[in-house]
């Protein structure tokens, strides 16, 4: 969970960005562990008849934009949104908004 006042550098929204339009940030994880992390769900892979190498990182992939859940919480009071939709259209393109009024 996200909220405006916690983005402190515009440069955080760059990679929800990418994190919500791709479902993956590049270099989030260090090669060895992201490595690691794919070779865990190769016996499931395996399982499901995928084969090694780039198959296998999609799947990865997948996997990671099935489970991702992230929750911005930006109020639409100001320009402040309107601008960052502009400039970040994941956030409103590979969202669901929910209006709640207080």
């Amino acid at each position: 969970m996200l909220t405006d006042s916690q983005i402190t550098r515009e440069t955080f929204l760059v990679y929800i960005n990418d994190m919500l339009s791709q479902s993956y940030i590049p270099d989030l994880f260090p090669k060895e562990e992201e490595e690691g992390l794919i070779q865990g769900l190769r016996n499931e892979a395996k399982g499901l008849g995928i084969s090694e190498g780039e198959a296998l990182r999609q799947y990865f992939l997948d996997k990671l934009e099935q489970n991702l859940h992230v929750i911005l919480c930006f109020s639409p009071v100001g320009d402040t949104m309107r601008i960052r939709a502009r400039k970040f259209p994941g956030i409103i393109n590979a969202t669901q908004i929910d209006w709640f009024f207080g």
